[in-house]
């Protein structure tokens, strides 16, 4: 299941970001995307896990994952469905 991480910024600051792995992620993230928009100074972006990045531990006793971290890649413009994904305005139609 596809992990999903939208990137919140108002007027070039961050303020943080939204990450899901849930079965509606990508439906979650246009919902929130829809109410961020532009014209009140928000800049989106939506990207994709594409990897994983893992921390393990090797004793006598066994491996052990001591931490794991998603390695997130910019998804195609335009998959938060009818916004662009680098600066939240509606796709012109």
């Amino acid at each position: 299941m596809p992990v999903y991480r939208l990137i919140i910024r108002r007027d070039g600051r961050l303020i943080g970001h939204f990450e899901s792995t849930a079965a509606s992620a990508l439906a979650d993230s246009r919902d929130i995307a829809a109410r961020l928009p532009a014209k009140d100074g928000y800049q989106l972006s939506l990207q994709i896990a594409d990897g994983e990045r893992r921390l393990l531990e090797s004793t006598p006793q066994g491996i052990r994952l001591l931490a794991s971290e998603n390695l997130f890649v910019s998804t195609p413009d335009g998959l938060l469905g009818g916004l662009d994904g680098l600066d939240g305005h509606p796709n012109p139609q």
